[in-house]
């Protein structure tokens, strides 16, 4: 086990990155771009497929570069987005592109849905409440809307799936993408007929779903030609990315909490099993957020997860705002200092944290006082509130309480940010070194695929991972307690007719 290398492939909205680790989970090479994005029309989003394997390729053959004899890597496995997908003909050619996981066009359908269906039924296969980003939407707007595409198609590949179908010509799903659908009856770990006929969907488009770092196939000769990969080398089946990354973190048991700080941000949390009764139906629709179940790329294991879409989309906006046509790393740290310099509490100033998925977001408590510094630190300050929300939202539903909470992904390099959520909290963070957990969840999978690691669990407790913990401080914690309290949890409800009004307005 010591020579062998493994693969990860991590394809998320803003890039998309291939890593070489051994089998110790050292990472040994690393490459990523840009993930290639079109927008057709104001509030559309979408992926070239041919562009998206190209970047994929790219990526891969910078990735093994350094790497003496590809024959080393022994398996690979892709980790994505969890809502985009592709349709694909029978000589395995996509002939739609992909939309988005955020593109928001498919909103009417989510309209009709809510009007013909029994929500809580939905819920109770599925563990999800109807919202636009969902496979089923996206798969009724391609049905109304390239007719001819979807006549032609044999099969919906997410992701993930379709770039190992590039690879390895295996048309699978796992059970964790698969549960990002709304089509999937998540106890029973299949596809829903019922919520199939409902749609008004052709079932024979969905794939086979199988568990995660199941083996599928090898790379095939023209695939290794086109990216630098040994013929035969062993692809296995990836995942979620936020799921991956807590396979990575061992957020794997009842009682852990993933923090998973990226472009979008996650509360994660493994559970035994799904409890979709009525209750936490009721729970989940009087909350503002919204609490999702799904499979987790552990063997047998679920999780419940609650998304903020705008987390790290809101760093870098305000980043942008700061330090205008400045280098990444520049604007990061002006970001970091002017966040640092401003009191808890930012002079009042309170910052709602809905910039993307045709939410709204807001500052409020602006004063004359109200300077670069105070913004800074109230994004940070906002999200942090966002996040705890969730948490604790999570926990009343579920009745249970986070016995630790571990923190991975590119926020976790911004210190004032992970000290002010600490402090929110009340509670410490144990930060992972592990920048890149969602490519090496990915290869993990990819090992137990090819046999590198005989489980999970050999496959977890090989890693060499090393953290630190960020521990609240006691009067910060009391005065943001009271800030949480009295005005954060007001916010959102108080400015939810104003958005509404906004968004009649701007559609007039």
């Amino acid at each position: 086990m010591t020579d062998d290398l493994l693969l990860g492939i991590d394809i998320g909205t803003t890039n998309i990155k291939a890593l070489v680790f051994d089998a110790r989970g050292v990472n040994l090479s690393a490459a990523s771009i840009a993930t290639p994005t079109e927008r057709p029309q104001p509030g559309w989003a979408e992926h070239d497929p041919q562009a998206l394997w190209e970047s994929v390729v790219s990526v891969i053959r910078r990735a093994l570069a350094p790497v003496d004899d590809p024959r080393r890597v022994r398996g690979l496995a892709v980790a994505s987005v969890g809502e985009a997908g592709v349709l694909i003909n029978p000589r395995g050619e996509a002939v739609t592109p992909i939309i988005a996981w955020y593109d928001r066009r498919t909103a009417p359908y989510v309209q009709r849905w809510n009007a013909q269906d029994d929500p809580l039924e939905t819920f109770r296969l599925t563990g999800m409440l109807p919202v636009p980003i969902y496979g089923i939407f996206k798969l009724q707007w391609l049905r109304d809307h390239a007719p001819e595409g979807y006549a032609a198609a044999t099969t919906w590949l997410h992701v993930a799936d379709y770039i190992a179908f590039r690879l390895c010509g295996a048309r699978t799903t796992d059970y964790s993408l698969a549960s990002r659908s709304m089509l999937f009856d998540l106890r029973a770990r299949r596809w829903s007929n019922v919520l199939i006929d409902r749609a008004g969907l052709r079932g024979d488009l969905l794939p086979e779903p199988v568990a995660s770092g199941t083996r599928i196939g090898v790379v095939t000769s023209e695939a290794a030609a086109e990216t630098g990969l040994a013929p035969g080398t062993v692809v296995g089946t990836g995942g979620h990315d936020h799921v991956c990354g807590a396979l990575a973190a061992d957020v794997r048991r009842v009682g852990d909490c993933l923090d998973s700080m990226g472009t979008a941000e996650a509360a994660f949390l493994p559970l035994d099993n799904v409890p979709l009764d009525e209750r936490l139906f009721i729970a989940n629709v009087s909350s503002w957020t919204h609490v999702t179940f799904g499979a987790h790329v552990a063997r047998d294991r679920y999780y419940v997860m609650d998304g903020l879409f705008s987390s790290g989309a809101a760093v870098e906006w305000m980043r942008g705002l700061a330090a205008p046509g400045a280098p990444l790393h520049e604007a990061a740290a002006e970001v970091e200092s002017l966040a640092e310099s401003a009191p808890p509490g930012s002079l009042g100033v309170l910052f709602l944290p809905h910039l993307t998925a045709g939410e709204r977001g807001a500052f409020v408590g602006l004063t004359a006082s109200s300077g670069r510094a105070a913004l800074a630190r109230a994004v940070y300050e906002g999200l942090a509130f966002e996040w705890r929300h969730m948490l604790d939202n999570i926990e009343v539903m579920l009745g249970l309480r986070a016995r630790t909470i571990r923190a991975i992904g590119g926020g976790t390099r911004l210190p004032v940010w992970l000290g002010i959520k600490a402090h929110v909290l009340g509670r410490p963070i144990q930060v992972l070194d592990m920048d890149e957990s969602v490519a090496l969840g990915a290869a993990l999978l990819g090992g137990i695929a090819a046999g590198v690691y005989c489980s999970e669990d050999e496959a977890v407790g090989a890693l060499q991972v090393h953290g630190r913990t960020v521990e609240p401080d006691k009067a910060l914690r009391a005065r943001y307690e009271r800030i949480y309290r009295e005005a954060f949890l007001r916010l959102a409800p108080a400015l939810a007719p104003v958005h509404t009004a906004l968004n009649e307005l701007e559609r007039s």
